[in-house]
């Protein structure tokens, strides 16, 4: 069972931001999901909403701002105050140095399903490729289509369907359309499709797990990873 940090140790730090990173690297985290968008100037950062106001005070799109003045923003300002000080949003170029450092893989989730950002896969995928992480990344999306063009961009990177509602025949659907994960939310996931994507041999990394029952669950439906915003409870559990 892999242990995924979602947005990093997120349940007790700051989330998508490197000390939330390295926490989740010593909390033993074998594998890290983050969010990436695109800043007005064409750089691909590390967040998660499309605003920037939940996290940092700042009125406004993450996408029309260059990243120079997203670099001077507190993403722990609005929910931490001053008790971690101040935390600059990361570049994904800044996070894939650290990370290849540290055996840790990462689960990539594109946010282009409400604000499509022209180009984000293909600027992803050149940042993978330049810190020769290609064997320990892999993407996921709500938005398929954008998972489908990085397999035509990039086959052998592995690619997750993520989805909220629930799906028949998932393993099909997945496999299909030529993807290697599917990715629900925990309260959708049924013996049923669990059955299906083991059928097909797709891997299952459900979200986000945070209490016991959920851990019991993706173990008993034999799933590849939980993302959960505790990963240091998750591996005690797992006994990993």
């Amino acid at each position: 069972m892999k242990i995924i940090a979602h947005r990093g140790y997120s349940g007790l730090y700051p989330e998508n931001t490197m000390l939330t990173f390295d926490k989740a690297a010593e909390a033993g985290a074998g594998e890290i999901e983050l969010d990436v968008q695109m800043s007005k100037d064409g750089v691909v950062v590390v967040y998660h909403d499309e605003g920037l106001e939940r996290l940092t005070g700042q009125e406004g799109f993450l996408k029309d701002f260059n990243f120079g003045d997203l670099k001077k923003l507190n993403v722990s300002k609005m929910v931490y105050g001053d008790k971690y000080g101040f935390n600059p949003m990361p570049s994904l170029d800044e996070y894939l140095g650290w990370v290849k450092n540290t055996g840790i893989a990462t689960n990539i989730e594109l946010k282009n399903s409400r604000i499509y950002y022209e180009g984000l896969e293909e600027k992803t995928i050149e940042l993978v490729i330049k810190h020769g992480l290609e064997e320990k990344v892999y993407f996921s999306s709500f938005l398929h289509l954008s998972l489908i063009k990085c397999k035509k961009i990039n086959p052998a990177i592995p690619c997750g369907a993520l989805l909220h509602i629930p799906l028949g025949k998932a393993g099909y659907f997945v496999r299909t359309n030529g993807l290697d994960y599917f990715h629900p939310e925990i309260k959708t996931l049924t013996e049923e499709t669990a059955a299906s994507c083991a059928e097909q041999g797709v891997g299952i990394n459900v979200w986000t797990v945070n209490d016991m029952p959920g851990l019991y669950k993706a173990k008993s439906l034999n799933c590849r990873g939980v993302i959960t915003d505790y990963p240091d409870i998750a591996k005690a559990y797992f006994g990993a």
